[in-house]
């Protein structure tokens, strides 16, 4: 862990200097937490092939490159899980929850969104796989479960990819489902980066943010000596306790009472699926365990900072909680996040299915840039559509994590209330899809019912959510 942090640290060093002296990274909107990771993510590829052309042995500098291509990064790929919800405990903490007039409105359209957006994935897949890949590799027999990898993979990520091997396993004896779910979920997170940043220049330049071109590009990477911001203030006196070691400790404080509630929520619900599950398949219970088991922390750190927040206010202790600190603290979380998921990426391929994956992976780009520049202006709230959209692009293409490293470039301090909006809409979606229940139980309905209806009754489904999502849009005057 050691070596881990200084390696992360050391790469965003790297990053920094070279937003500094590139322009063309300026001008492209990169931060230095994405240069940094891709020149980690190249290092690692660079001892990869150092470590398959030197073979094993002895000696330090195979112990270097054993580091570098497998230790580190297998000790990077393990922060973005936590740190993302470092960044969410801190959102409703530094400052009370702003939904406001047609809030909660604008919270339901988001979730409706990210409902649009996932089974639309599920759709997509399935009829590519109907309509496409089956007549044109009929010699590979793959399952009807084939079209589930691009939701599998980018709307779930690596975790929900493993966990749904496990099920292509037990139910269809599909054995490569795992690794492919693996390869898709890879590729999903590097495509996520590059093309973010390719759709947040754009949008930038056309207009549909609320930063200016010119307060994102700016010579340099440091401020003015003389104009130089505070980044927080003192509430406790130094002699007392460090001031910046208070606003930790309070984030620390809605992180764990969001370890607490995930606890209490992953075991009641596990004892009620057995408690009511008695007379259902142990496959089905275990699908259900997997459900409960797999909601994100970040759900449950967000209503940490929230309940925390809240009960200070109550006893008028709600100035104890400095926002700008907070917002810095969850601002070092996402840089140092941002660089680990970049550099520890997966870059294998699967040559035997690259046809196959190769339409998956077309249907899958054209389906969520659509989302992102089309659905999502007509159902999101125009004061935030982009920024909104960001976030959803990045979880439906790699992580959360990508889709908050995009907003950022665009809501630096979060302040255009889309974080917010869509943290408190996850709960909407994130027990069902994504990686939840339905996405567990998907294989097993295939085995049931033919791949064709499955795939035809979720795309009817999908244009009825995006005709009430343009009904709700009306309706609240966004």
């Amino acid at each position: 862990m050691q070596s881990a942090v200084l390696a992360a640290s050391a790469l965003l060093m790297i990053g920094l200097v070279l937003r500094a002296r590139l322009r063309w990274l300026q001008l492209a909107f990169i931060p230095a937490s994405v240069a940094g990771g891709l020149v980690g993510l190249l290092l690692v590829q660079l001892f990869l092939r150092v470590e398959v052309a030197e073979g094993t042995g002895d000696g330090w500098w195979l112990a270097v490159v054993n580091w570098v291509s497998k230790e580190c990064p297998e000790t990077l790929r393990s922060w973005p899980g936590w740190l993302i919800a470092v960044v969410f405990a801190g959102l409703l903490l530094e400052r009370p929850a702003r939904l406001g007039r047609g809030g909660w409105k604008r919270v339901s359209a988001e979730g409706l969104v990210v409902w649009i957006i996932i089974l639309g994935q599920v759709a997509g897949g399935l009829l590519a796989s109907w309509l496409i890949v089956r007549p044109l590799f009929p010699e590979l027999d793959l399952p009807e479960s084939f079209g589930l990898l691009i939701e599998t993979g980018w709307a779930g990520g690596h975790g929900t990819a493993a966990a749904m091997g496990r099920v292509f396993e037990s139910s269809l004896q599909w054995q490569e489902g795992h690794d492919l779910g693996i390869f898709m979920a890879t590729v999903g997170l590097g495509w996520s980066v590059v093309s973010g940043i390719v759709w947040t220049n754009l949008a930038v330049r056309r207009g549909w943010t609320r930063v200016e071109l010119d307060e994102i590009v700016r010579e340099g990477s440091l401020e003015k000596r003389e104009a130089r911001p505070v980044i927080g203030r003192a509430v406790v006196r130094s002699e007392v306790l460090d001031p910046l070691v208070f606003p930790v400790l309070i984030l620390a404080g809605a992180f764990l009472v969001g370890l607490l509630l995930q606890w209490g929520v992953t075991s009641v619900g596990i004892e009620t699926v057995e408690r009511l599950g008695r007379g259902m398949s142990a496959e089905t219970q275990m699908k259900l365990k997997d459900a409960v088991g797999n909601l994100p922390l970040f759900l449950f750190t967000l209503l940490g900072g929230l309940l925390i927040r809240r009960g200070l206010d109550v006893f008028g202790l709600g100035d104890l909680v400095d926002g700008d600190s907070i917002r810095r603290l969850t601002g070092v979380a996402m840089e140092f996040l941002v660089v680990a998921a970049i550099a520890s990426l997966r870059l294998e391929s699967v040559v035997a299915l690259a046809g196959p994956l190769a339409v998956l992976l077309v249907v899958a780009v054209g389906w969520t840039a659509f989302c992102l520049l089309w659905i999502g202006r007509r159902i999101l709230p125009s004061d935030r559509w982009l920024e909104l959209g960001l976030i959803n692009y990045g979880m439906s293409t790699g992580t959360t994590a990508t889709g908050l490293l995009l907003l950022r470039i665009v809501d630096k301090n979060l302040q255009s209330g889309a974080a917010e909006d869509y943290a408190l809409a996850a709960p909407l979606s994130a027990p069902f899809i994504g990686g939840g229940l339905l996405t567990l139980s998907m294989p097993l309905v295939l085995l049931a019912v033919p791949l064709a209806t499955v795939a035809l009754v979720l795309s009817g489904f999908v244009v009825v959510l995006f005709l009430v999502g343009c009904q709700l849009n009306r309706t609240s005057g966004s």
